[in-house]
């Protein structure tokens, strides 16, 4: 139902907080899909709070695929404290260099901190997101 109202044209939500909902992990990525496709069709989300929702590789990775590469609003995205891991890491940074060279990138910060994330898919993250802010070891 959630879904329902994000994707609306008139809906004026901007910020969403799910902290802690256990939306990752779950049978067929039901938790993950559901997102994607918010994120995908919300025209007014600019800043989205997915910490400790033992969000997964392959949940991130619908994440990134389905939801973050169609979006055009979200400027920030928090992940902390889940376990996203290199291959969520990496279908993330594919998305991102996809829209830089698109010229249709919008997220300017991704918090990824206690993720098991390695150091150099990290950088490696960091460098496709062109953020100017460190990418802290807690990472690590």
């Amino acid at each position: 139902q959630l879904e329902c109202v994000l994707a609306q044209k008139k809906s004026c939500v901007e910020i969403l907080h799910l902290e802690g909902n256990r939306i990752g992990g779950g049978n067929y990525n039901e938790g993950a899909k559901a997102l994607a496709n918010i994120l995908s069709q919300t025209q007014s989300l600019t800043e989205i709070y997915l910490g400790a929702n033992r969000i997964h590789g392959d949940d991130a990775q619908i994440l990134a695929i389905n939801g973050l590469s169609n979006n055009s609003t979200l400027k920030k995205l928090y992940l902390e404290g889940n376990h996203v891991g290199t291959d969520g890491a990496d279908a993330l940074r594919m998305v991102l260099l996809n829209q830089t060279e698109q010229k249709r990138k919008v997220l300017e910060h991704m918090f990824l901190d206690n993720n098991g994330v390695g150091k150099e898919a990290a950088e490696a993250l960091g460098r496709a997101l062109n953020s100017d802010t460190m990418i802290g070891g807690t990472l690590f």
